[in-house]
């Protein structure tokens, strides 16, 4: 096994190299379904909870659900604070464009 290693160090190397790519594609995959999924419910939110003051109300329902799409073996990758920042960075870009669209 020793031997193997240090001859085909090469062959090792690009075969790491092509997984970390591999599992960096099906994290952003996933990163653009969610965010899709999240736009969806944000927008449902903001009918189904009603009033003002209201905002916390609404962003913690969006990240149960989103947080509960996530599969288990993920969310060791996606911790509870990464999806909120994220969740939250999305809610200003969805403002942002709205602004944008408005002027």
């Amino acid at each position: 096994m020793k031997n193997f290693m240090i001859n085909d160090w090469p062959t090792i190397l690009i075969i790491a190299a092509f997984l970390i790519w591999i599992g960096y594609l099906v994290v952003c995959k996933k990163w653009d379904q969610l965010r899709g999924i999240a736009y969806q419910l944000m927008l449902q939110a903001e009918k189904a909870i009603t009033g003002t003051k209201k905002g916390q109300e609404r962003f913690e329902a969006v990240f149960k659900q989103v947080y509960s799409l996530i599969p288990p073996w993920m969310q060791f990758f996606f911790p509870e604070t990464i999806v909120r920042e994220k969740l939250q960075e999305w809610f200003y870009d969805i403002m942002n464009y709205l602004n944008d669209k408005g002027a």
